[in-house]
């Protein structure tokens, strides 16, 4: 998961001590929404953050969470592969992808990329549609996530190809009610809930891993 503070430099420029007082809750908001997910947090970019989770769906959670919680526009980009770590810190393709992902978008929206949402289930999705973003070679299929307490409306994505914004006709949302499921132990199916429990005490994988190299604004 990648985080960043939209407009940020604008608000630094117009009130350098509003903005500092801001950031202190800001960063203590996704540092709580953060660890309660079996986080692994290897970077701290200044006014936002980037980790890695158990799962795309203790990613997706800890998003959610913060993003209820957050009074500056955040905005926030997930991916999911394999990324190589490296003295504490990861490196791989996945990075860059969720980099652009996050940038694509706006303060208060999460994106996902169709590698985290393939694999998740019971959770709320828009299909934006595949998207051309700034310096990878392929377009990208971007979900958005929807949820109780977030703000749904939002502009077009920030991508190479121009289109409309989220608000799309009803046939073009999906209801991820069950995408992907897991057998337990007696070979029966699992639930998100049981993922929602993973999350909180599962190893440290790079899913979801969030980017560098993000374009500031």
């Amino acid at each position: 998961m990648f985080t960043d503070v939209e407009g940020s430099t604008r608000r630094w420029e117009k009130d350098a001590d509003a903005m500092r007082v801001a950031l202190v809750v800001h960063d203590k908001v996704l540092r709580t929404a953060i660890e309660a997910y079996d986080r692994f947090l290897f970077s701290h970019t200044g006014d936002g953050f980037v980790a890695a989770f158990a799962s795309p769906m203790c990613a997706v959670n800890a998003a959610i969470d913060a993003q209820r919680e957050l009074g500056l526009p955040v905005r926030m980009g997930l991916a999911t592969g394999e990324a190589e770590l490296r003295d504490g810190d990861y490196f791989g393709t996945v990075l860059n992808r969720a980099a652009r992902v996050m940038a694509a978008g706006h303060g208060g929206q999460i994106l996902l990329a169709e590698s985290t949402a393939g694999l998740l289930s019971g959770v709320d999705l828009i299909d934006l549609g595949p998207r051309r973003l700034r310096d990878l070679p392929t377009s990208v299929q971007v979900f958005q996530v929807q949820a109780e307490g977030l703000r749904t409306d939002f502009p077009a994505l920030r991508a190479l190809d121009a289109g409309p914004g989220n608000l799309r006709p009803r046939a073009h949302e999906l209801h991820w009610t069950r995408v992907r499921t897991r057998r337990g132990a007696s070979g029966g199916q699992g639930s998100s809930v049981g993922d929602v429990d993973r999350c909180r005490r599962g190893r440290q994988d790079p899913a979801g891993v969030g980017g560098r190299g993000a374009s500031r604004r």
